[in-house]
Parts: C-alpha cells; structure tokens; sequence
C-alpha cells in the first residue's frame, strides 16, 4: 500500500474514532489524566489533587453542572492559575473541542499566558498534536486567536481597546483571569464593563453558558470579592484531628509566631489551632485535616458526623475561596516566619495589606479613603476684604497660571503674602476664536492677549495704584505645544510652558543630568522641576498634578484666619459660583495597588476643571518664587537665563524673520 494510501486510511480511522459518541469524562479525570507539570516542585509529573486538596472541592463543583459562573480566588503560588485558569481552558478546547474567550487585562498578557502558563502544557501532553501549524500562535510574536487541529478555537480578548473587539465574537466558554485588573469601563465606552461584555458573549447559550473568573483578591469593591460574597461564599472546612469539630482556620488561629524574638523561633512554634478545642494542630495534622475536607456554601452547616446540611443558595455562581491553611505548597513555619517579617517590617501598614490579599485571601480594608469634599457654596464664601483685581497690601510675590482649551483660556492670578497667605487676586477667560482663524493661529493670539494683560500687571492696595507684575507665569503645554513653545520664545521666561502629570506618570529626576531625551533638568522643586529643553530652545515646568491638586485643596480647607489659607477676592458667593465648581471638579482618593501600596488619585465628577487646574500651577509657579509653608529662609529663584547660542548650530527659529512674515500675515 502507497504510503499517501497508509496516511488517508489513518486519517479515515481518525475521524472515525471522533465521530464515535463518547462520555464525557469530568475535569477532575481531565486534570488527572492529561496534564504534566512543566515547573515547579513537581515538574514533569502529572497533576494529582491529593497535593492540594481544595483542588478536588473545586473541580468536583465545575462537574457537578449545578453552576454556571465559577469565581476562584486564593493565595498566590498556591496552583490558582493552573486549576482554575489552565485546566477549565484546556478541557473545553480539547475534551469538548470547543470555542474559548480567555479574557485577559491587556493583549501583552494575553501573549505572556499563551507562551507561559497554556504552551508548555499542551506541548507536555497528547495534544500537542493539535497545536496549529501555521497562523498566529504557530511560530511565535503576537496572539489574539489561535484556531487548532481539532477545530477548537481559543480567543484572547482584552480590557484595552474598543467595545468592538469584545463584541463580534460568540462562544459558550469564557475563561478570564487577573479578572479585577478588567474591572472597569472602557474608557470610550457606553456600555457595561469589559467583564460583562465578555460574559455577554455567552447569552446565546442560556444555562449551558460556562464562566470562569480567576484572580487573587484585590478590594472589597473588586470584581472578585463581589462575585464571590454575591454567589455561593462557599466555605472550606477541615475536621479537627483532636476535638473531631469541623473548623475553618483562618489567620486568627495561626498562634505560636507573636512572641517569637527571632524568624528562626517564629517558624519553629507557630501552629494552626482549632477554633474550637483551641488546641494546636502538628503540621502532618493540618495535612491530613486537609486531605478530609469538605465544602459548605452559605447558609449550610455540617454536623458532627460530616453531613452538610442545608438548602444550596439560590444562585448560580459559585464563589469559592481558600486561604492560608489550605495551601499546602507552604508550611505552618514558612506562613508564619513572613507573618513574624511583616509584622516588623519598615512599611508596615503596606506590608499588612500583602498579607491579607496574597496569602489569607482577604480583600484590603479600608480599600479606599477619600478625602473630605470641599463643599462648593462654602468655598464661593471664602473671601477677603479686597477687591477683584487688587493685589493685597502686603503681598510681595505674584504669579498667574493659564488653562488652554480650543474655544477658552483660563487663568488665574495669585498674590502670596508672608505667612504665607494666598489670595486669588483675579480669574477669568480669553476667548479663542478658532472657527475664524483656525486653531493655532487663533491661540497665538489669544496668548499676546494673556501677554499684554500680564504685563499691565496688578494694583497693589487700591484701584489706579502702583501695578506688581507676576514673577511667573505657567502655561499649559499638553494642548497646542508648538504654538506654546514659539510663544515662549518671543515672550521670554517670565512665561514658561507647563505639563502636569499625575503620580504614576512621574518619573526620578536628577538636576543637571540630560535625559534620554536631551533635556536637562535645572531645578528641582516640591512636586515640580524645571527642564531645559535643548531642541526646542525652551524651559519647561513638568508638574506633579496629583501632589499640588492636594495642596491646593488643603488651602482651600484651611480656615481663612489661620497660615496657608487661600481666600479669594471679595465678591458675592454667587459671582464665585462658577470658579469654585471648577475647583471641586475633582475628589481625592487614596487606594491600595498591588505592588505600589498606597496611591493617591484624583477622580473628576465635572468636566469643566480649568481653573483648578490653572490654580494648582499658580501655586506651583508660587513655589518657583520662594513661597514656602514651613519656616526656611525664603530664597527668590529667578529664572534661569538661556545658555549661550552656538555660533555652529543652526538656531531652532529665525525670530526676525518669524516676525515678520507675521507682519506680512497680518497686515502689520
């Protein structure tokens, strides 16, 4: 027999052996049967649920077909990814051959899982056969969907990027892990969260739609702890070797580690105790407890005998949970040693936050702190006796700050007193006339406008007196940069182009060193500094959004009589209205991210914020020019004069000449 002949009846018995009704078998056979570590203690062995009990709990409730939705969450490093990301994957794409969405926070992880956690399995295993041979996934670089031999078909889809890309795709399988890093909206997005739009990818199913959501839990508000107290809250329960109780030992029943003096001590006594005998368990004990487990959903009980007792929840997710003491990859001593390290460690509070999230699988509490509102009709009362437009008695130093936008400008001046005391001297707008002129023709002129107002300079004292002019000005250069920088240029420093960047966008800067990008950085100030950009000809300010946001809202608390108090000119609060909804635009919050600790951010609820924004750079300019809150020797920082030109470099701008095409633009 011609081998083509051999190849097409082994082809033919094939499709045969497929075409034969079969059972199904159930994951926890599946598991068993087909997966090979590839990594860890017990690489190159198959996977067997007796190494991590809470395993057997799981799987056994995806077989049972009484649920749906399954959420897991556990400890890290405890085989989470791989029992409730890997194998649930894996047996629908093989033992099913069928359609997978694996939902992912982004399409770089989507490419990290495939080639780490789901490649090196299926090449471990008989099905390697079916990897696919040509098309994405088959030699490598990027991955979005991946159709195999079988005819299954796994696609990722991410958080990022449109609605669209989550919409046009159907299937009865949806697979998603680090599920409270997609916890949000799309940021363009009119629909419901990137969760739900994938799970709504499955409707056409009915109840033979599966969902699996895999995470470490983050937060209360999480997506996770929500689907999980919201479903089952099934409970893991382990008899007690001494007293026969079926417990759930949670961190309060690790003893033995508190007194210790040392890690080495701490790690030696430590035990798990029963909650109900109080009686410290030896390490084969939790082991065997472990090994004898059972599961308990909300509002059921277990008797003394092991019967669990109860109605099911009428729901049809199943949260499932397990902690510290089901984790049997770690050791009673080794929990209890990095319980004795947290306790003392420098950053404690963040230290205890890591605990409770990624080893007793606890959400952080409190998650979010956030900061008491300014109330918008007090703020509007916050005047003083002086009047618009008039810079106070004994106010030393003025500095203005100016928002851009296509069709306004907004600005903002302030004078600082000793003390120091600020006070809003005046604020306003500049139309922009950009349907007339067009946009950047239309903002350089508004900016010779703001130019000549600020060299008009302010009263001091009364209407018609001697005028301070502002030492410094701040203008917004996230929007129309050119224009703001060729202003800059023929305006000199006393006009400097600002960006403000929030925390996470902030980078270490170290004075007088080029960056990457050639800039150099000639001074550092609190939450700002000053970069001298060599290729533009120009300063400019870079400034920390989120630290001079809080400050600003902290003058603005304080009481009007007391040092750092900001007040504003004196005017009916009705005529303040509109300024101080701009600057309660935005709210502070405090929250806890994995790996950053504590983060502040701030939240708009408006969309008009322009003169907030240009206030904080104000009071950042403020800075620039000596004003201080603490007591130190104020010092006047003038601008830094611009280096030398190189007589052998050709000049970024021909100002002379600039000019006067401007004249001849212009007509004059």
């Amino acid at each position: 027999m011609l081998l083509t002949e051999q190849a097409a009846l082994q082809d033919m018995k094939w499709f045969l052996e497929q075409a034969k009704p079969r059972r199904m078998r159930s994951m926890r056979q599946f598991a068993e049967e087909e997966i090979v570590l590839p990594s860890g203690p017990y690489a190159g062995t198959r996977f067997r649920v007796h190494r991590q009990p809470y395993t057997g709990l799981w799987f056994d409730q995806v077989d049972s077909g009484r649920w749906s939705r399954f959420v897991a969450t556990g400890p890290t490093q405890s085989g989470k990814s791989i029992s409730c990301f890997v194998i649930p994957l894996l047996y629908h794409l093989f033992e099913y051959g069928e359609t997978v969405i694996c939902g992912v926070p982004d399409m770089d992880m989507a490419a990290d899982k495939w080639r780490e956690d789901l490649l090196p399995i299926i090449e471990r295993s008989r099905y390697r056969d079916q990897l696919p041979k040509q098309g994405s996934g088959s030699r490598g670089g990027l991955v979005q969907s991946l159709q195999f031999r079988n005819g299954a078909t796994l696609r990722f889809m991410s958080g990022g990027g449109g609605d669209k890309s989550r919409a046009a795709f159907t299937s009865r399988v949806v697979v998603i892990t680090e599920t409270d890093g997609m916890d949000e909206s799309g940021r363009k997005s009119r629909e419901a969260d990137k969760i739900s739009q994938l799970i709504a990818r499955t409707r056409a199913f009915g109840h033979r739609a599966r969902v699996y959501m895999e995470c470490t839990v983050s937060t209360e508000q999480g997506r996770t702890w929500q689907e999980y107290t919201r479903g089952t809250q099934s409970q893991i329960v382990l008899p007690c070797p001494l007293c026969g109780a079926w417990v759930s030992p949670e961190r309060e029943q690790l003893i033995g580690w508190q007194e210790a003096e040392s890690q080495l001590e701490a790690r030696k006594t430590a035990a798990f105790s029963c909650s109900a005998c109080q009686e410290p368990w030896s390490e084969p004990q939790r082991v065997e407890a472990n090994r004898n487990c059972r599961l308990v959903h909300h509002g059921q009980t277990i008797n003394s005998s092991g019967e669990i007792e109860g109605e099911y929840p009428e729901t049809e997710t199943l949260g499932f949970r397990w902690s510290a003491v089901n984790n049997l990859f770690a050791t009673t001593g080794e929990i209890a040693s990095e319980e004795w390290v947290a306790s003392r460690a420098a950053d404690e509070d963040n230290a205890e936050r890591e605990r409770r999230q990624f080893v007793w699988c606890l959400p952080v509490v409190p998650t979010k702190w956030t900061d008491a509102e300014i109330e918008t009709h007090e703020l509007a009362c916050r005047v003083a006796e002086v009047p618009r437009g008039v810079v106070p008695m004994n106010a030393d130093t003025l500095t203005i700050a100016m928002d851009l936008g296509k069709y306004l400008n907004h600005w903002v001046v302030v004078a600082w007193s000793a003390g120091p005391y600020g006070h809003v001297v005046d604020y306003g707008r500049i139309e922009v006339a950009s349907d007339d002129l067009g946009v950047e023709q239309a903002t350089m002129v508004a900016l010779r406008q703001f130019r000549a107002m600020v060299l008009a300079g302010w009263p001091i004292g009364v209407v018609g007196g001697e005028t301070l002019i502002p030492q410094l000005c701040f203008i917004d250069a996230g929007y129309m940069t050119d224009v703001v920088y060729a202003f800059n240029r023929e305006s000199g420093n006393r006009f400097i182009p600002s960006v403000g960047r929030g925390a996470s966008q902030q980078h270490q800067q170290w004075q007088n060193r080029e960056t990457q990008t050639g800039s150099v950085v000639q001074h550092l100030g609190e939450g700002f500094h000053i970069n001298w950009l060599p290729n533009a000809n120009v300063y400019l300010a870079e400034v920390d959004a989120d630290h001079w946001k809080t400050w600003v809202h902290q003058r603005l608390s304080t009481p009007t009589s007391r040092v750092g108090a900001i007040t504003l000119f004196q005017a009916n609060a009705t005529e303040h209205l509109s300024f101080a909804k701009h600057l309660t635009a935005e709210v502070k919050t405090e929250e806890f991210i994995s790996g950053k600790g504590m983060v502040a951010k701030w939240d708009r609820k408006r969309k008009q914020n322009h003169w907030f924004d240009a206030l904080y750079n104000a009071c950042a300019a403020g800075h620039y020019c000596g004003v201080r809150l603490v007591e130190e020797e104020r010092r006047q920082v003038p601008p830094k004069p611009k280096p030398a030109p190189d007589p052998q470099r050709k000049p970024y701008i021909d100002v002379e000449r600039w000019r006067a095409n401007q004249r001849r633009f212009w007509g004059r």
